[in-house]
C-alpha cells in the first residue's frame, strides 16, 4: 500500500472519530440537564397554636438586700457565699458591746426613775390628806401630784428607752429574713458597717420559684383579655437546654407607651434550680388556636431579596419557585398563609443546588406521595 493510500485512510478514521464524538454531544444535549438530588416532604393541613415569641429575664421570687440596721465593726460570718439558708438563720454579727453597755444603762435609768415615781405617788397621796385637814396649802397638794405625773411619763419614756436599747442590741445579731440563696459577700470581719448605708452587706435571691419576666406587643392584648392567669408558657434557656413549663401569673395594668407592649410574668416552680435571675430565656406564650393551617418543615422556607420563598416539586418533577407569605415561624414547623397547598412536595434539602424549572430526582420524601414519586425515591437511593 502507498504512502498516500496510508494517509487517506488514517483521516478517514480521525474523521468518523470525530463525528461520532459529536452525535454523542447532541444526543446528551437532547436528553436534557441532569437532574438535581434533593429531598422533599409534603405540606399538611393541621390544627397548630398560635404563639408569641418574645425575649425574656429571669427574676427572683424574692429578692432582699440585707443592710446593717446598727453601726458597728464585722466581728463573725456565718455563712458562706452561695449557701442556701432558711429564715432566721444567722448570716453576720456586729461587735454588740456598745450596745449591750447602752442597754444596762438605760435598764438603770429605768430603775432609779421608778423608785422616784413611787415616792412622788405616796407624797401626792399624803399630801391629798394633809390638804384636806388644811395642813398644808393647796398649792403644796397640786405640786406634789404635778411631780407625781411627771415621774410617771418619765418612767414611760425610760421604758421606751429600754426597748429600743435592746432592739439595737438584737440587730447586732443579723439573720436571713427570707428563704433562699446568699450571693456576694460585700463585707467582711474587721470591716465598719454604718446603719442607713445603701451598700448591703449580701444579697438573698429565693429561686425556688422564680419568675420569667418578658413584653409582647399590645396587639396581643384582645387574645389575652380574660384569661391571662394560668395560660401555658414554655420557656427555654439558652444554650440548646430542654424547653421548662411555666404558667402565666401577672400581666401588667397599662402598656408602656413608649415601647408599644405590655409586661407579663410567668411562673416557674425550678424545683432543680436550673434558672438563675438575670439569666435570659426565651419565652413562648400560646394565646390562640390556629385551625386547618399549611405546614411546612422549616428548612424548606429561605429568605430571599424579594421576601421568603419555597421550592415545590411539580407533577413533571421540576423545581417550581413560590414567594410564600409566613404566619408563623418555628423551630421545626413553619405555617404557610399564602403560597403552597396542603398536598404539595416542598423541598426540604438541596435547595442551593436548584434554580426554576430543574429537574430534580427525591432523595427521600416523608409523608404520602405517589408511585412515581417511591421510584424515584428509589432510584436516588440506588444511586
Amino acid at each position: 500500500m502507498s504512502s498516500r493510500t496510508t494517509s487517506i485512510a488514517a483521516a478517514t478514521l480521525l474523521l468518523g472519530g470525530a463525528l461520532a464524538a459529536c452525535s454523542r454531544g447532541d444526543a446528551r444535549n437532547a436528553a436534557g440537564p441532569r437532574p438535581v438530588a434533593v429531598r422533599a416532604e409534603r405540606a399538611v393541613q393541621k390544627d397548630v397554636p398560635v404563639e408569641v415569641r418574645a425575649v425574656g429575664r429571669i427574676v427572683a421570687n424574692q429578692s432582699v438586700a440585707v443592710r446593717a440596721q446598727v453601726s458597728g465593726p464585722i466581728v463573725a460570718v456565718r455563712f458562706t457565699e452561695g449557701q442556701q439558708v432558711k429564715k432566721g438563720d444567722l448570716l453576720l454579727e456586729i461587735d454588740r458591746r456598745p450596745y449591750a453597755a447602752a442597754l444596762a444603762e438605760a435598764r438603770a435609768r429605768l430603775a432609779q426613775d421608778r423608785a422616784r415615781a413611787e415616792n412622788a405617788r405616796a407624797d401626792a397621796k399624803r399630801y391629798a390628806e394633809l390638804v384636806e385637814k388644811e395642813y398644808v396649802t393647796r398649792q403644796q397638794h397640786d405640786a406634789a401630784r404635778a411631780n407625781a405625773a411627771a415621774l410617771d411619763a418619765t418612767v414611760v419614756a425610760d421604758q421606751a428607752a429600754v426597748d429600743r436599747a435592746a432592739l439595737d442590741l438584737s440587730y447586732c445579731t443579723i439573720r436571713a429574713p427570707s428563704a433562699g440563696r446568699t450571693g456576694r459577700l460585700l463585707v467582711h470581719p474587721g470591716n465598719l458597717v454604718a446603719s442607713g448605708s445603701q451598700e448591703p452587706l449580701v444579697t438573698i435571691e429565693q429561686v425556688k420559684p422564680v419568675f420569667a419576666a418578658f413584653s409582647i406587643p399590645e396587639r396581643h392584648l384582645a387574645a389575652l383579655r380574660g384569661r391571662v392567669i394560668g395560660l401555658p408558657v414554655r420557656v427555654r434557656p439558652a444554650g440548646g437546654a430542654e424547653d421548662v413549663e411555666a404558667t402565666l401569673a401577672f400581666m401588667d395594668n397599662a402598656v408602656d407607651p413608649a415601647t408599644g407592649t405590655i409586661l407579663l410574668k410567668a411562673r416557674i416552680a425550678n424545683d432543680d434550680e436550673t434558672l438563675w435571675p438575670g439569666q435570659v430565656v426565651d419565652v413562648f406564650l400560646r394565646v390562640a388556636e390556629r385551625s386547618r393551617a399549611v405546614v411546612v418543615p422549616a428548612s424548606a422556607v429561605a429568605s430571599g431579596q424579594q421576601g421568603d420563598y419555597a421550592y415545590v416539586v411539580s407533577a413533571e418533577r421540576k423545581a417550581v419557585l413560590r414567594p410564600v407569605v409566613v404566619q408563623q415561624a418555628g423551630d421545626a414547623e413553619t405555617v404557610i398563609g399564602e403560597g403552597i397547598a396542603a398536598g404539595e412536595l416542598v423541598v426540604t434539602e438541596g435547595q442551593l443546588k436548584l434554580r426554576p424549572d430543574a429537574p430534580v430526582e427525591l432523595l427521600g420524601e416523608r409523608g404520602p406521595a405517589g408511585a412515581g414519586e417511591s421510584n424515584g425515591a428509589a432510584k436516588g437511593a440506588a444511586r
